[in-house]
């Protein structure tokens, strides 16, 4: 007998942020023609445009196909005043290593509030003023960390950089610094953090390669490597993925969500899904300009608004290590906000990190939690989830994310899942990762209970 495959609701991803932000500054580092197709169009993408508008770099959008037509690095505006990242840290930290690795260059990064308070200090130490970096407020104090920060750009001696966070953003600002130095330039932190420049530089034939030495991954540049124009296609963003899922998973939605990276690094948060027993199956897909590979989502009707979630025996003792959260940073939100459904406890070892995002993440999320009737709290930097919530009984419930897009997110996905109308401030906020959220999901509470 032949068995018909069960109907499942398909739902859009947006494109993947972190790829569209490198790309965006690889295409404007090349001198030529390059094309990025699927790109992500959001608040935060955006502000990497302009800032590289006001370098030089021209961006003409046809459908999804962005063409981008650049003098090349080396011919960048060398007084663009100032480069206004607004709410995006990536933009922020991606160009304070570029720029400081162009001769003459004299630039001004800065943000919105949000973004100014949050600390530059991680890129600036691991920069070492003895390879030529000068970084310094508009005051002249050099040793400022927060933004505005004036960078004033010279031919850069190869450097030895340490970090002691496993920071993507850290690596990759130091990696694009090194691209403009002639000689080797290496990179040294701990394990685990996404790894889309490397992939990115080696897609592009640059002299980038990364190793790891058991909890420590060092990044190898052998300046000078200079871009060449290319033509590749943005994956799904698995970060935005996972509150589709997280929608569908606890609405009892059965969908598929198409296209999404399939980068492990990017993957990690299905690991913790299949400890507590959901099994989301992953399809490859096949295109030969993707930037990276690309895989489908079938989410399973795991939930029908009533059952708690159990958990697989395999979860042994219950928490996540703080080995695993370079890998999980983005999605812990949207993890918690799922596990809070469990039938058993849940815990999230070493999130500080988590406090130096949008906003202080981990004491977001337990307001949250806590205002849809889960007691989560948190212990220094561990966050602790009692398990046990039912859909029918999260109250009407306010809700300020603070800006943080994330965090809104998951606000949103709970007043679905509640089917209420909850007083949630700021949903605008989402726009910086995913404009079209809002519709989306309301694309699956619609199906709500049709399996």
């Amino acid at each position: 007998m032949i068995r018909r495959a069960e109907p499942h609701h398909e739902v859009a991803c947006p494109p993947d942020k972190s790829i569209t932000h490198r790309l965006l500054v690889l295409a404007g580092m090349a001198c030529g023609k390059s094309s990025i197709l699927s790109p992500l169009v959001s608040g935060d993408t955006r502000a990497t445009i302009r800032c590289l508008e006001k370098l030089g770099v021209r961006f003409d959008l046809q459908g999804d196909r962005l063409e981008v037509e650049s003098p090349g690095v080396a011919r960048w505006n060398r007084d663009p005043g100032i480069l206004d990242c607004g709410n995006s840290g990536t933009t922020a930290r991606l160009l304070i290593g570029v720029l400081s690795s162009v001769p003459g260059m004299k630039a001004t990064i800065a943000g919105d509030e949000s973004l100014s308070r949050r600390p530059m200090r991680r890129v600036l130490q691991a920069l070492p003023a003895d390879a030529g970096v000068r970084i310094e407020s508009p005051s002249g104090d050099t040793g400022a960390d927060r933004l505005p920060l004036v960078i004033y750009g010279a031919k850069l001696s190869p450097f030895h950089a340490t970090s002691k966070v496993g920071s993507a953003q850290v690596k990759s600002a130091l990696t694009l610094a090194g691209l403009g130095c002639d000689g080797e330039t290496t990179i040294t932190l701990p394990a685990g953090s996404r790894n889309h420049t490397e992939i990115l530089c080696v897609r592009l034939g640059l002299p980038v390669s990364a190793e790891r030495y058991g909890a420590l991954e060092t990044i190898t540049v052998r300046g000078p490597g200079e871009v060449q124009p290319f033509a590749l296609r943005v994956p799904g963003d698995p970060s935005s993925a996972m509150f589709l899922a997280a929608a569908g998973l606890l609405a009892g939605v059965r969908c598929m969500i198409p296209g999404i990276c399939a980068n492990p690094l990017r993957t990690a948060a299905l690991d913790v899904l299949e400890q507590a027993s959901i099994q989301i199956q992953r399809t490859p897909v096949r295109a030969d300009d993707l930037s990276e590979p690309a895989e489908n989502w079938i989410v399973p009707a795991w939930l029908d608004g009533s059952k708690p979630l159990t958990r697989s025996r395999a979860w042994g003792a219950e928490e996540i290590p703080a080995a695993w959260v370079p890998a999980i940073i983005d999605e812990v939100p949207v993890l918690a906000t799922i596990l809070a459904f469990a039938q058993g406890p849940s815990m999230f070892r070493g999130l500080g990190e988590l406090r130096v995002k949008e906003s202080d993440r981990l004491a977001g999320i337990v307001r949250l939690l806590n205002a849809a009737g889960c007691a989560a709290l948190a212990e220094g930097d561990d966050l602790i989830i009692p398990g046990g919530l039912k859909a029918k009984a999260i109250p009407d419930f306010s809700f300020d994310p603070e800006g943080d897009h994330r965090l809104a997110m998951c606000a949103m996905v709970l007043e679905q899942v509640a089917q209420k109308t909850c007083n949630i401030s700021d949903r605008g906020c989402v726009e910086v990762s995913f404009p079209d959220f809002e519709r989306v999901l309301l694309s699956i509470a619609s199906k709500s209970g049709k399996k």
